[in-house]
């Protein structure tokens, strides 16, 4: 009896217990509040800058997290800079172009070394394909995925509807001459490093 009424108690928390599987989460946040910024340190004229204009698409499973995959957009001509003069300047076809190369991406390759560093969060060696100026490199990131189960509503921005929250944090740095932009410019102008902060927030309706 008392081994049958054991069976019926697992078998019961099995049932009401939280399942998940590999779902489509959306980036493209209807509140506008993800973004990333940047930063170009030089000796002359430092630069710092913005954007809203980040979406995408990323496949993750919290049982699985090094099996995500997927890609964050960022629509080129809402970069801005500090100023309008800079941002201007910074559209320009000698720079980021963005009538030439409206997009630039991150597409995830691989997943190394995941971990669960507390619960629902889980960091990550992201080996990935970044496109800018219409040049893709190699480019690994060291990123964190916090997992928000039944969070969407809470957060708001999709009326009516019910789901998960996948929040992506990175911050990494690349070299602008390897992406062709402003390579007139010496270092004392315009820093060859440049740094990338990003964080946004991506939901998937049940």
């Amino acid at each position: 009896m008392v081994a049958k009424t054991a069976l019926f108690a697992l078998a019961a928390s099995a049932l009401v217990a939280p399942t998940f599987a590999p779902a489509p989460y959306d980036f493209k946040d209807p509140k506008g509040v993800n973004g990333l910024t940047f930063a170009v340190d030089s000796p002359l004229e430092p630069i710092f800058g913005t954007t809203d204009a980040v979406s995408g698409n990323i496949q993750f499973d919290p049982a699985h997290p090094e099996k995500t995959t997927g890609k964050i957009t960022v629509e080129t001509a809402k970069v801005k800079a500090a100023s309008q003069g800079m941002t201007d300047a910074m559209q320009g076809d000698w720079c980021l172009n963005p009538q030439k190369h409206p997009a630039i991406e991150f597409e995830i390759v691989s997943l190394s070394n995941t971990k669960e560093i507390k619960k629902g969060v889980f960091e990550s060696d992201v080996k990935g394909k970044f496109t800018l100026n219409g040049i893709t490199k190699d480019l690994t990131v060291k990123a964190t995925a916090t997992h928000l189960p039944d969070a969407l509503a809470a957060r708001g921005g999709v009326p009516g509807k019910k789901g998960d929250l996948v929040v992506v944090r990175t911050k990494f740095s690349f070299n602008r001459l390897d992406h062709n932009l402003a390579p007139d410019l010496n270092q004392n102008v315009i820093g060859n490093k440049v740094d990338i902060d990003l964080a946004a927030v991506g939901y998937t309706i049940k």
